[in-house]
């Protein structure tokens, strides 16, 4: 017995256009898939990947860390907290911190740093990705008080035995109990301030009408202390005190950066 051949509906047919038009066994029209289309098949797998992939390559190669400093206020002038954080694609091998190129050590709290300094300088953080790309941040610290008072020159002066002159210290303040002068050389001829006017940071001494020289000495609140030389140019003093001498302090002065005068 004979049996025929189911009747096939797969055809193609030509549109107006010239396209070719599919159609599947029962006749319905198949369309066409985007990506039979050479130019979008080009597209897809071969240039968009190739930017990818080299877009990859480029930020991995050349992705450096991200630095942030903070620098806290001092209470005290004589130390103060910083805080960094340092972010990166890739983790970071290495790490150095320090204060005018001597290191200092910091604790970390995941991407966040802290550490505490007791001088002013230059801050530096220098992070090195795996991939070996550098990043340096540089931060200037100058909260700290490491400068002791300094004497107006301009502003000395005797009159009528006294000696007045005008002393400042910008950050921790002036010491005025620190405040004392010594009389030509003499360590056992000592005199304080008879005046002192604390919100102009004007001194008042009296001296000795044989005075020829007097050695200042004064710090501030921190303990930063200098000494400053005042040379009476009048060889003495009237006993009377109604002249009026000129004085002036000396540029070269002995300075100590830590601690008060002993």
């Amino acid at each position: 017995m004979k049996t025929s051949n189911p009747k096939k509906h797969n055809y193609r047919a030509s549109g107006q256009s010239g396209q070719r038009l599919l159609y599947d066994a029962r006749g319905e029209r198949v369309k066409n898939s985007p990506l039979s289309n050479k130019y979008l098949r080009t597209l897809l797998f071969w240039i968009l990947p190739y930017f990818v992939i080299n877009g990859i390559i480029f930020l991995l190669v050349c992705s450096s860390p991200r630095i942030e400093v903070t620098v806290g206020d001092t209470d005290d002038y004589v130390s103060a907290d910083v805080t960094f954080t340092v972010k990166s694609l890739l983790p970071v091998k290495d790490l150095e911190v320090s204060l005018e190129s001597s290191p200092v050590e910091f604790t970390k709290d995941g991407n966040t740093y802290t550490c505490t300094v007791n001088n002013n300088g230059t801050f530096q953080v220098r992070a090195t990705a795996i991939n070996g790309m550098i990043k340096t941040s540089f931060s200037d610290i100058g909260v700290l008080d490491d400068t002791a008072p300094s004497v107006d020159e301009s502003s000395a002066s005797i009159s009528h035995g006294l000696l007045t002159f005008t002393i400042n210290d910008t950050q921790s303040g002036v010491d005025f109990d620190s405040i004392y002068g010594i009389i030509n050389d003499d360590e056992e001829d000592i005199v304080y301030p008879e005046d002192i006017d604390r919100e102009l940071g004007l001194i008042t001494m009296r001296i000795p009408y044989d005075t020829e020289s007097i050695n200042l000495h004064f710090a501030d609140m921190v303990g930063n202390a200098r000494a400053g030389r005042i040379t009476v140019t009048v060889s003495g003093v009237e006993t009377d005190q109604e002249d009026d001498s000129e004085a002036y302090t000396e540029t070269e002065a002995e300075e100590t950066e830590s601690g008060s005068e002993g």
